[in-house]
């Protein structure tokens, strides 16, 4: 594409430019795309990360509504040669704008793992018959494997979750049935001062204290009787309940 084709392009109200790699290091051209204020969809291949640094920049001047593509320009391409890696170089060296992926790859494994790698945007080129003539047809997804894509990346989209680890309400059901909890190993005197021999963690009913917490019972006193396989209730530690507001 040229500055000819960018001003087409414009009158004609395209929503976004995307920038094909053999273009990206063309840099007066970058600029006028630039300044036309449309957001910008930057591929990558056959650049090293320093030009692609100055693509940065150069384009962030006039415009900062733009997303870097990784891409490596092979049609078709294989999955040595894909370098996924790049990705996360992108996120750190620009980690203002969105970072995506344009793949040429077979399938839609390697541009699903994009996704869950963090790519906002992803680029696959469409075709009617994978043996039509040229390189890019047999790259490209037939019609039935682009809606497979768009379906598997709305489910890996869910999948990816808040990044908080805690325990999910789905996990209820599992918990109440598998989850372990302290339970006395051998026969416990009113008064006893636990010690970690007296204790040990199974499956019990009802759920006493949780079984990562079981070491923050040694040194305490019992105030009931406790038989063997009695679950160490909270209530019954001396101190437990206040310590862990329960």
């Amino acid at each position: 594409m040229d500055e000819m084709a960018v001003e087409f392009l414009h009158e004609l109200n395209v929503p976004f430019f995307k920038v094909g790699s053999g273009d990206t290091n063309n840099f007066p051209y970058l600029k006028t795309t630039a300044e036309k204020g449309r957001p910008m969809l930057v591929s990558s291949g056959m650049q090293s990360m320093e030009t692609m640094r100055r693509v940065y920049q150069t384009v962030k001047e006039h415009n900062p509504n733009f997303a870097i593509l990784q891409c490596t320009s092979a049609y078709p391409l294989e999955a040595e040669d894909v370098n996924l890696r790049v990705l996360a170089e992108y996120q750190k060296e620009f980690p203002d704008i969105p970072i995506g992926y344009s793949g040429h790859e077979s399938g839609i494994s390697i541009t699903l793992a994009a996704v869950a790698m963090g790519a906002k945007v992803v680029e696959r080129h469409v075709t009617l018959d994978k043996t039509w003539k040229g390189s890019d047809h047999e790259a490209s997804l037939v019609p039935s494997e682009l809606t497979e894509l768009v379906h598997s990346i709305r489910l890996v989209e869910r999948a990816m979750g808040t990044g908080i680890k805690t325990m999910l309400p789905c996990e209820k059901p599992c918990h109440d049935k598998l989850g372990k909890s302290v339970v006395a190993k051998v026969k416990i005197p009113r008064g006893t001062v636990l010690t970690l021999d007296m204790l040990t963690v199974k499956v019990a009913e009802p759920m006493g204290v949780a079984a990562e917490d079981i070491f923050q019972l040694v040194g305490r006193t019992v105030t009931e009787d406790m038989e063997e396989d009695d679950s160490v209730l909270p209530e019954v530690v001396e101190g437990y309940c206040k310590k862990r507001k329960c």
